[in-house]
């Protein structure tokens, strides 16, 4: 398994996030253009019709003002220049990184570890019962979301001690931490003193109930417990108000089918739609457990 030592300055997770609110104001704006013009499409027809559609909305009463200046000024701004600095940030923190000796990758392998700098001639290779201790630190951090506060995984941290007591450490920003965690303790079991803990803020209690479950049975959970009741009760509240909404407008929602209104009957279907579809995850989740464990 390789991992590379990448850091929040140096992850692409910036440059992605803003690339795909870039891509998606571009392609809502285009998409608004090609269905309001009939003219051959052109530079300078875009660039008309930009104006013509920030005026139009500017002239809407009473919040014209702040909407134009919100869709056509504020937010091509704000999604455009993140894109960009989120770039040039990232590659100052490269030129930084590549500047000095720095671990930039290590490859988990049958037996042995490489240690892999960016420098080549410092490279080594490290068996498992040389390494005197591994540390790994999951560092996390809080979400917010609509329902609140959620604690997720920011970034892993290894710290090697081998036996001439150097010191090495290595950050990762996994898009899948709980998969790479999963790995690394694969090929760690070997090594005499593996630990583990946690830096940041939130509530750790899942992740650690995950990482204790495969480090003692191999099982690689993907709800704990605590989650996996989340779950249930958000399946029963969601086909509870679903279909008790459906039932109590049921006039509309004929009303609106008749008129071609689908999107009227949209979120009530969505809610009951939601609900089964986290009852069969839940129940594909215990079959899975079950299967794996006899």
């Amino acid at each position: 398994m390789h991992i590379n030592n990448v850091s929040q300055k140096t992850s692409l997770s910036m440059p992605i996030m803003w690339g795909i609110f870039s891509i998606i104001y571009t392609v809502a704006l285009l998409l608004a253009y090609f269905m309001n013009v009939s003219e051959a499409a052109s530079i300078e027809s875009f660039c008309n019709w930009v104006k013509d559609a920030f005026n139009t909305v500017f002239a809407i009463e009473p919040d014209g003002f702040w909407m134009a200046w919100v869709l056509f000024i504020i937010l091509p701004l704000v999604v455009y220049l993140g894109f960009i600095l989120s770039i040039i940030t990232r590659q100052k923190a490269l030129k930084e990184f590549n500047s000095k000796l720095n671990l930039k990758s290590i490859d988990f392998l049958q037996g042995r570890i490489n240690f892999n700098f960016n420098r080549p001639q410092y490279n080594f290779v490290c068996g498992y019962s040389d390494i005197n201790s591994l540390e790994l630190t999951v560092i996390t951090d809080l979400v917010s979301t609509k329902y609140g506060y959620t604690t997720a995984l920011k970034e892993i941290v290894l710290n090697f001690k081998v036996l001439n007591n150097k010191t090495f450490y290595l950050s990762n920003t996994s898009s899948f931490p709980m998969q790479t965690i999963y790995k690394i303790i694969d090929y760690t079991r070997s090594v005499n003193n593996f630990t583990y803990n946690f830096r940041g803020p939130g509530n750790t209690e899942d992740i650690k109930e995950k990482i204790d479950t495969y480090l003692n049975k191999g099982f690689k959970q993907i709800l704990s417990n605590q989650v996996e009741n989340n779950f249930k009760y958000l399946s029963i509240v969601l086909f509870i108000i679903g279909t008790t909404i459906a039932y109590t407008a049921k006039d509309v929602i004929e009303s609106a089918y008749k008129n071609n209104l689908f999107i009227v009957c949209l979120p009530f279907f969505v809610m009951i739609i939601a609900s089964f579809i986290i009852d069969i995850w839940l129940i594909a989740d215990k079959l899975r457990e079950r299967k794996y464990r006899g």
